[in-house]
């Protein structure tokens, strides 16, 4: 004999929620934000990024009239470079 325990079954909009209170909500969100600040991924992320647009863009064959997808890959790529110098300042 199985007992159905609804609070355990997934995507159950009537189960309880556990309680998270504020310390261990703040300690979470602490947590989360040194993690994320400490490896400054998204600014490693966005510099790898650039620089392998960069490579394709330069790779691709000269034509006089480039199409409209490398011209906005071109201003992404500016725009990246931009926030990257801005951020060394």
């Amino acid at each position: 004999m199985m007992f159905r325990r609804p609070e355990l079954e997934k995507d159950n909009p009537i189960a309880p929620q556990p309680y998270i209170g504020p310390r261990r909500r703040r300690a979470m969100a602490r947590a989360a934000l040194k993690e994320f600040t400490e490896d400054n991924d998204v600014e490693k992320a966005l510099q790898t990024l650039t620089l392998a647009a960069s490579r394709y863009v330069n790779s691709r064959p000269k034509t006089r009239k480039p199409d409209k997808s490398l011209k906005v890959l071109r201003d992404a790529i500016a725009q990246a470079e931009g926030v990257l110098a801005a951020k060394d300042r």
